[in-house]
């Protein structure tokens, strides 16, 4: 009887890691946020949702779209296509390929071991990083763009002969340090191409080329092939700043957050409110109308709770909003300091004057 007892135990304890450990690999990559009109495979998807190999991300305008890979977080610009190459997780080592189809990406990717890899490709180029924050960009003629805040990455260009070679490509490429950029066209790409192609016509001799053979190729071509120090140059202070303060600020939501947030959408989609829904959060709020999340700011004063009613400052307006989330009426002002209510009346500072405002309607008094 003990020994079935312990057989049944060993049984079940095995199942339950197993489901645990299952669970915690489906969770390895999911969409941590998103912004206006995003959708996975061509279907709408919603913050929270799992994303697999060969998943193809797609956004709108005035859209973004973050993906937590691992410890890993990218964010996804508007008007922009990624695809998920490659997801792989082996304990905690993290192998990550990203294809950039057209748009705009942000990483801020996890500080990786020396068996780790985290590319990112686009169409002409490919770049490898070793934990650190960087951008990369590619328009309709192919141009690519890429620049480093912190850490450092190595970049080469994608020659097809060479693709399952990437790794012994990137150990020629000089390292893109933080405050650099570097600038790959489709012409620089069709000239190496050339200059390998023709390499492999007199290396193989016109047979298969083996290992060997590619690898002399990559050693004769690679200063073709990786971008040359001459072309990293350091970019402005300009792009600096409004880059880098858009991948600190992106970062995982609260779980809490994450379910009130999906909760909302829910109800403004099975109710639509002519206003739209404002959710406040401790310091944030987000703006929901037509079944998506439309902005998301900081709170800048209040908020101020009466009446079943919440009046809350953010970006260039005051809300009014129920208790539920409906908005009941707005107004722009810009430049205040603080809200407060007095004498049932709201008071806003701005500029150094107070204005009051009637709390039912937003009208000025």
């Amino acid at each position: 009887m003990k020994k079935n007892f312990l057989t049944l135990s060993i049984l079940f304890m095995s199942i339950l890691l197993f489901n645990c450990s299952a669970k915690k690999s489906e969770e390895y990559a999911s969409i941590a946020f998103m912004i206006g009109d995003v959708k996975k495979n061509n279907v709408e998807t919603k913050i929270g949702e799992i994303t697999k190999e060969d998943d193809t991300i797609t956004t709108g305008d005035n859209s973004f779209c973050d993906i937590r890979i691992g410890e890993s977080l990218l964010r996804i610009k508007s008007q922009s296509s990624v695809n998920i190459t490659s997801l792989i997780k082996n304990g905690t080592t993290e192998n990550t390929i990203i294809n950039l189809n057209s748009g705009k990406i942000l990483c801020k990717a996890k500080k990786l071991s020396e068996d780790e890899n985290f590319m990112v490709k686009t169409p002409t180029t490919v770049a490898a990083i070793r934990g650190t924050q960087f951008t990369v960009e590619t328009d309709k003629v192919l141009t690519t763009r890429i620049k480093v805040f912190e850490g450092g990455v190595k970049v080469a260009k994608r020659v097809k002969p060479l693709e399952a070679s990437l790794d012994k490509v990137l150990s020629y490429a000089p390292v893109v340090k933080p405050h650099e950029k570097v600038i790959i066209t489709a012409n620089d790409v069709e000239t190496a191409a050339k200059i390998v192609d023709a390499s492999l016509k007199k290396e193989a001799e016109g047979a298969e080329p083996s290992d060997e053979v590619i690898d002399r190729v990559i050693n004769d071509t690679k200063g073709h092939i990786v971008v040359s120090s001459a072309s990293i140059v350091k970019f402005n202070t300009a792009d600096f700043t409004d880059e880098n303060y858009e991948l600190i600020e992106v970062g995982n939501k609260q779980k809490d957050v994450i379910v009130r947030i999906n909760r909302m959408i829910v109800q403004e989609k099975n109710r639509p409110i002519p206003e739209g829904r404002i959710l406040i959060t401790e310091y944030d709020i987000y703006f929901i109308k037509d079944g998506k999340v439309l902005w998301e700011g900081k709170i800048k004063s209040g908020p101020i709770r009466e009446g079943g009613k919440s009046y809350v400052a953010a970006g260039n307006y005051l809300y009014c909003v129920q208790e539920d989330g409906p908005v009941l009426w707005k107004m722009g002002i810009k430049n205040y300091s603080k809200i407060a209510m007095e004498k049932g009346k709201l008071k806003i500072t701005s500029s150094g004057k107070n204005i009051y405002v009637d709390p039912n309607t937003g009208k000025r008094i």
